[in-house]
Protein backbone atom coordinates (compact mmCIF):
# COMPACT_ATOMS: atom_id res chain seq x y z
CA UNK A 1 0.00 0.00 0.00
CA UNK A 2 2.59 2.61 0.87
CA UNK A 3 3.63 2.10 -2.86
CA UNK A 4 1.04 2.80 -4.36
CA UNK A 5 0.20 5.99 -2.06
CA UNK A 6 3.59 6.98 -2.71
CA UNK A 7 2.61 6.71 -7.27
CA UNK A 8 -0.21 8.41 -5.90
CA UNK A 9 1.16 11.09 -4.72
CA UNK A 10 3.65 11.52 -6.97
CA UNK A 11 1.54 11.26 -10.02
CA UNK A 12 -0.78 13.94 -8.40
CA UNK A 13 -4.18 11.30 -9.44
CA UNK A 14 -7.13 12.08 -7.19
CA UNK A 15 -7.43 8.82 -5.12
CA UNK A 16 -10.27 8.49 -5.99
CA UNK A 17 -9.32 8.15 -9.99
CA UNK A 18 -6.43 6.15 -8.34
CA UNK A 19 -8.52 3.39 -6.58
CA UNK A 20 -10.41 3.15 -9.96
CA UNK A 21 -7.63 2.82 -11.79
CA UNK A 22 -6.34 0.13 -9.25
CA UNK A 23 -10.49 -2.01 -9.54
CA UNK A 24 -10.04 -1.34 -13.37
CA UNK A 25 -6.83 -3.10 -13.14
CA UNK A 26 -7.79 -6.11 -10.86
CA UNK A 27 -10.55 -6.64 -12.88
CA UNK A 28 -8.42 -7.03 -16.07
CA UNK A 29 -5.78 -8.90 -14.23
CA UNK A 30 -8.52 -11.47 -13.08
CA UNK A 31 -9.71 -12.19 -16.80
CA UNK A 32 -6.62 -12.53 -18.49
CA UNK A 33 -5.14 -14.79 -15.42
CA UNK A 34 -8.34 -16.59 -15.83
CA UNK A 35 -8.48 -17.34 -19.61
CA UNK A 36 -5.09 -15.92 -20.99
CA UNK A 37 -5.63 -12.15 -22.37
CA UNK A 38 -7.62 -9.41 -22.20
CA UNK A 39 -5.81 -7.13 -19.69
CA UNK A 40 -5.12 -4.21 -21.80
CA UNK A 41 -8.23 -5.02 -24.07
CA UNK A 42 -10.51 -4.33 -20.79
CA UNK A 43 -8.08 -1.49 -18.95
CA UNK A 44 -5.87 0.73 -21.39
CA UNK A 45 -8.94 2.42 -23.02
CA UNK A 46 -10.01 3.70 -19.65
CA UNK A 47 -6.72 4.00 -18.07
CA UNK A 48 -5.70 6.19 -20.92
CA UNK A 49 -9.03 8.39 -20.25
CA UNK A 50 -7.86 8.81 -16.58
CA UNK A 51 -4.98 9.64 -17.22
CA UNK A 52 -2.43 9.20 -21.20
CA UNK A 53 0.92 8.52 -19.00
CA UNK A 54 -0.63 4.74 -18.29
CA UNK A 55 -0.28 4.38 -21.41
CA UNK A 56 1.90 2.34 -22.96
CA UNK A 57 4.65 1.47 -20.36
CA UNK A 58 2.17 0.99 -17.00
CA UNK A 59 0.27 -1.41 -18.65
CA UNK A 60 2.51 -2.89 -20.75
CA UNK A 61 4.96 -3.60 -17.54
CA UNK A 62 2.04 -4.87 -16.13
CA UNK A 63 1.79 -7.59 -18.06
CA UNK A 64 5.02 -8.94 -16.72
CA UNK A 65 4.38 -9.86 -13.01
CA UNK A 66 0.90 -11.35 -14.21
CA UNK A 67 2.26 -13.68 -17.15
CA UNK A 68 5.06 -14.82 -14.31
CA UNK A 69 2.50 -15.65 -12.11
CA UNK A 70 -0.10 -17.43 -14.43
CA UNK A 71 3.31 -19.55 -15.94
CA UNK A 72 4.36 -20.10 -12.37
CA UNK A 73 1.49 -21.52 -11.35
CA UNK A 74 0.40 -23.36 -14.10
CA UNK A 75 4.25 -24.11 -15.50
CA UNK A 76 3.08 -27.89 -16.11
CA UNK A 77 0.83 -26.85 -18.82
CA UNK A 78 3.37 -24.26 -20.65
CA UNK A 79 4.08 -25.70 -24.02
CA UNK A 80 7.49 -24.23 -24.84
CA UNK A 81 8.10 -25.44 -28.29
CA UNK A 82 4.93 -22.94 -29.08
CA UNK A 83 6.57 -20.34 -27.08
CA UNK A 84 9.41 -20.77 -29.33
CA UNK A 85 7.79 -21.18 -32.17
CA UNK A 86 5.19 -18.13 -32.08
CA UNK A 87 8.46 -15.75 -30.11
CA UNK A 88 10.32 -16.63 -33.82
CA UNK A 89 6.95 -15.22 -35.57
CA UNK A 90 7.06 -12.17 -33.03
CA UNK A 91 10.26 -10.84 -33.45
CA UNK A 92 9.52 -10.05 -37.58
CA UNK A 93 5.76 -9.00 -36.64
CA UNK A 94 7.39 -6.03 -34.77
CA UNK A 95 10.10 -4.90 -36.69
CA UNK A 96 7.21 -5.20 -39.61
CA UNK A 97 4.88 -3.25 -37.76
CA UNK A 98 7.44 -0.74 -37.18
CA UNK A 99 8.17 -0.21 -40.04
CA UNK A 100 4.63 -0.08 -42.27
CA UNK A 101 3.42 2.32 -39.24
CA UNK A 102 6.49 4.82 -40.04
CA UNK A 103 4.79 4.51 -43.52
CA UNK A 104 1.64 4.36 -43.97
CA UNK A 105 0.54 5.64 -41.02
CA UNK A 106 -1.25 4.25 -37.94
CA UNK A 107 -4.65 4.58 -39.02
CA UNK A 108 -4.85 2.72 -42.24
CA UNK A 109 -2.90 -0.15 -39.99
CA UNK A 110 -5.67 -0.06 -37.33
CA UNK A 111 -8.55 -0.74 -39.69
CA UNK A 112 -6.35 -3.71 -41.57
CA UNK A 113 -5.90 -5.34 -37.74
CA UNK A 114 -9.38 -5.04 -36.56
CA UNK A 115 -10.67 -6.57 -40.19
CA UNK A 116 -7.88 -9.41 -39.96
CA UNK A 117 -9.28 -9.98 -36.42
CA UNK A 118 -12.69 -9.79 -37.08
CA UNK A 119 -12.59 -12.05 -40.26
CA UNK A 120 -10.73 -14.71 -38.10
CA UNK A 121 -13.39 -14.88 -35.56
CA UNK A 122 -15.73 -15.25 -37.96
CA UNK A 123 -14.09 -18.30 -39.99
CA UNK A 124 -13.57 -19.93 -36.15
CA UNK A 125 -17.05 -19.35 -35.28
CA UNK A 126 -18.29 -20.93 -38.71
CA UNK A 127 -17.08 -24.11 -37.66
CA UNK A 128 -13.07 -23.92 -39.20
CA UNK A 129 -10.53 -25.20 -36.57
CA UNK A 130 -7.43 -23.37 -36.19
CA UNK A 131 -4.87 -26.02 -35.19
CA UNK A 132 -1.85 -25.14 -33.22
CA UNK A 133 0.51 -26.27 -35.76
CA UNK A 134 4.11 -24.90 -36.29
CA UNK A 135 3.19 -22.40 -39.70
CA UNK A 136 0.10 -21.22 -37.69
CA UNK A 137 1.55 -20.39 -34.47
CA UNK A 138 4.41 -18.40 -36.87
CA UNK A 139 1.91 -16.54 -38.20
CA UNK A 140 -0.36 -15.95 -35.23
CA UNK A 141 3.03 -14.96 -33.41
CA UNK A 142 4.09 -13.11 -36.09
CA UNK A 143 0.37 -11.30 -36.55
CA UNK A 144 0.65 -10.36 -32.59
CA UNK A 145 3.48 -8.59 -33.35
CA UNK A 146 2.35 -6.79 -35.89
CA UNK A 147 -0.73 -5.94 -34.66
CA UNK A 148 0.38 -5.05 -30.75
CA UNK A 149 3.34 -2.72 -32.07
CA UNK A 150 0.93 -1.07 -34.97
CA UNK A 151 -2.15 -0.91 -32.84
CA UNK A 152 -1.02 -1.93 -29.40
CA UNK A 153 -3.82 -4.98 -29.74
CA UNK A 154 -1.67 -8.28 -29.77
CA UNK A 155 -3.80 -10.60 -27.81
CA UNK A 156 -6.67 -11.71 -30.54
CA UNK A 157 -4.30 -13.30 -33.01
CA UNK A 158 -3.01 -15.78 -30.41
CA UNK A 159 -6.30 -16.14 -28.53
CA UNK A 160 -7.75 -17.07 -31.62
CA UNK A 161 -4.96 -19.78 -32.15
CA UNK A 162 -5.37 -21.63 -28.87
CA UNK A 163 -9.26 -21.16 -28.75
CA UNK A 164 -9.36 -25.26 -28.92
CA UNK A 165 -6.54 -25.77 -26.62
CA UNK A 166 -6.77 -27.03 -23.02
CA UNK A 167 -7.48 -23.71 -21.26
CA UNK A 168 -4.90 -24.72 -18.91
CA UNK A 169 -2.22 -24.60 -21.45
CA UNK A 170 -4.10 -21.60 -23.26
CA UNK A 171 -3.24 -19.93 -20.15
CA UNK A 172 0.13 -21.15 -19.01
CA UNK A 173 1.42 -20.70 -22.95
CA UNK A 174 0.08 -17.47 -23.63
CA UNK A 175 1.62 -15.80 -20.13
CA UNK A 176 5.22 -16.67 -21.12
CA UNK A 177 5.01 -15.91 -24.93
CA UNK A 178 3.17 -12.09 -23.65
CA UNK A 179 5.69 -12.56 -20.84
CA UNK A 180 8.79 -12.58 -23.04
CA UNK A 181 6.93 -10.52 -25.66
CA UNK A 182 6.81 -7.57 -22.69
CA UNK A 183 10.71 -7.77 -21.99
CA UNK A 184 10.96 -6.99 -25.49
CA UNK A 185 8.82 -4.08 -25.89
CA UNK A 186 9.77 -2.78 -22.92
CA UNK A 187 13.32 -2.66 -23.93
CA UNK A 188 12.42 -1.21 -27.35
CA UNK A 189 10.71 2.18 -25.65
CA UNK A 190 13.80 1.95 -23.20
CA UNK A 191 16.05 2.11 -26.28
CA UNK A 192 14.23 5.11 -27.37
CA UNK A 193 13.77 6.75 -24.79
CA UNK A 194 9.97 6.15 -23.66
CA UNK A 195 10.18 4.95 -20.38
CA UNK A 196 10.35 7.85 -17.52
CA UNK A 197 9.97 8.45 -13.75
CA UNK A 198 5.89 8.72 -13.30
CA UNK A 199 5.38 6.23 -15.77
CA UNK A 200 7.36 4.01 -13.29
CA UNK A 201 5.54 5.44 -10.03
CA UNK A 202 1.85 4.89 -12.23
CA UNK A 203 3.14 0.49 -12.78
CA UNK A 204 3.53 0.94 -8.65
CA UNK A 205 0.02 2.07 -8.27
CA UNK A 206 -1.17 -0.52 -10.89
CA UNK A 207 1.03 -3.44 -9.17
CA UNK A 208 -1.30 -3.64 -6.06
CA UNK A 209 -4.01 -4.36 -8.59
CA UNK A 210 -2.28 -7.17 -10.53
CA UNK A 211 -1.80 -8.94 -7.95
CA UNK A 212 -5.09 -9.17 -6.52
CA UNK A 213 -6.40 -10.02 -9.90
CA UNK A 214 -3.91 -12.96 -10.02
CA UNK A 215 -5.01 -14.43 -6.39
CA UNK A 216 -8.64 -13.57 -7.51
CA UNK A 217 -8.66 -15.67 -10.89
CA UNK A 218 -7.00 -18.96 -8.29
CA UNK A 219 -10.78 -19.62 -7.68
CA UNK A 220 -11.96 -19.26 -11.42
CA UNK A 221 -10.04 -21.41 -13.55
CA UNK A 222 -10.75 -25.06 -12.37
CA UNK A 223 -14.72 -24.10 -12.77
CA UNK A 224 -14.75 -22.81 -16.52
CA UNK A 225 -15.35 -25.92 -18.94
CA UNK A 226 -13.28 -25.22 -22.31
CA UNK A 227 -16.26 -24.28 -24.28
CA UNK A 228 -16.72 -20.89 -22.10
CA UNK A 229 -13.75 -20.01 -22.01
CA UNK A 230 -13.41 -20.48 -25.99
CA UNK A 231 -16.25 -17.93 -26.39
CA UNK A 232 -14.87 -15.84 -23.73
CA UNK A 233 -11.49 -15.59 -25.88
CA UNK A 234 -13.67 -15.14 -29.39
CA UNK A 235 -15.79 -12.78 -27.25
CA UNK A 236 -13.00 -10.61 -25.87
CA UNK A 237 -11.14 -10.43 -29.75
CA UNK A 238 -14.53 -9.28 -30.92
CA UNK A 239 -15.24 -6.72 -28.46
CA UNK A 240 -10.81 -5.44 -29.04
CA UNK A 241 -11.47 -5.52 -32.86
CA UNK A 242 -14.41 -3.75 -32.83
CA UNK A 243 -13.38 -0.61 -30.61
CA UNK A 244 -10.40 -0.83 -32.61
CA UNK A 245 -12.31 -0.38 -35.76
CA UNK A 246 -14.49 2.46 -34.09
CA UNK A 247 -11.78 4.46 -32.45
CA UNK A 248 -10.19 4.86 -36.00
CA UNK A 249 -13.14 5.30 -37.72
CA UNK A 250 -14.15 8.46 -35.56
CA UNK A 251 -10.64 9.49 -35.73
CA UNK A 252 -10.72 9.57 -40.01
CA UNK A 253 -13.99 11.53 -39.83
CA UNK A 254 -13.35 14.01 -37.21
Amino acid sequence: MTTSLIAFEVAGLDWRLALLCVVTITAGAAVQATIGFGMAVLAAPLLGLIDPGFLPVATLLMGLPLSIGVARRERQYVAWDDVATATLGRLPGVVLGSWVVATTGATAIRLIVGLSVLTAIVVSVTGFKVSTTRRSLIIAGLASGFSGTAAGVGGPPMAVAYQHSHPATTRATLGVFFGIGTVISFLGLLAAGEVHLRQMQLSALLLPGVLLGLALSGPLVSRLPPERVRAALLGLSLVSASALLIETIIEMFT
